[in-house]
């Protein structure tokens, strides 16, 4: 199993999560010394995890680091791709340089990785996975999020084409969506859109934050469910049909 953007925050939750329940882990993330802090974290608890650097925008390190991983691991059956950033300003005060920055890691990154995945996948002839960390703005808009929303909206459009391409091969293609986890990324954008995360939470039907492990049951499941493809599932506690 290879989760991206492992070396902290969801990421490295799932990375745990996943590695609790058996999974063998490529922790793939920019910040190396991170990176082998979550192999440490998981190894202490009984886990099994290596780690190398990786970054999401860069061609020649996601071919790389996808290829390290398969050698590690004896090849690839579930690829999470969960790195991502964040920041929030107006349209009318967004540079370009930041939105193509945010655009660049959440998407470009996504289909980098995923790419490599699939060519290693389909040569190995084996069901497989690819499961994308989208995010309830990639469902709804909001002010001060139109590029990071940008992004995860074309992360739901590239799950839903890549599904149709690679279901032959019987690899499923899917995206989760989460509301409020408490990360850094979330705290950065409480502070940042000026609204407390339990305004947030207030959103929600479910009142209460989602957990790194809610997101790794969601990932367990698309991962061994063969049928379940092309989908972006929220695991939001409610908050899109609220």
């Amino acid at each position: 199993m290879v989760v991206t953007g492992a070396g902290q925050g969801l990421g490295r939750g799932i990375a745990a999560a996943l590695a609790a329940r058996g999974g063998h882990i490529a922790v793939l993330d920019i910040n190396e010394a991170s990176a082998a802090d979550t192999v440490w974290m998981i190894k202490d608890a009984g886990g099994s995890a290596w780690s190398t650097r990786m970054d999401v925008t860069d061609e020649g390190e996601v071919g790389s680091a996808i290829g390290w991983a398969a050698d590690t691991l004896g090849g690839i059956d579930l690829v999470v791709n969960a790195a991502g950033v964040l920041s929030v300003a107006p349209v009318v005060d967004l540079e370009a340089r930041e939105w193509r920055r945010v655009l660049e890691v959440n998407a470009t990154g996504a289909f980098l990785v995923s790419r490599a995945a699939a060519r290693m996948m389909i040569e190995a002839g084996r069901p497989a996975s690819i499961v994308s960390i989208g995010s309830i703005a990639g469902k709804i808009g909001e002010p001060g999020l139109a590029h990071y929303a940008a992004s995860k909206f074309a992360l739901v459009g590239f799950t839903q084409a890549l599904a149709r391409e690679l279901a032959p091969h019987d690899i499923t293609v899917n995206a989760v969506c989460p509301g409020v986890v408490i990360t850094p990324m979330i705290e950065e954008l409480s502070a940042q859109w000026q609204v407390s995360i339990d305004g947030m939470l207030a959103q929600q039907a479910i009142r209460r934050p989602q957990s790194a492990e809610d997101i790794a049951l969601a990932i367990a499941f698309l991962h061994t469910c063969r049928s379940v493809t092309g989908q972006a599932i929220n695991v939001d506690g409610g908050t899109v049909f609220c």
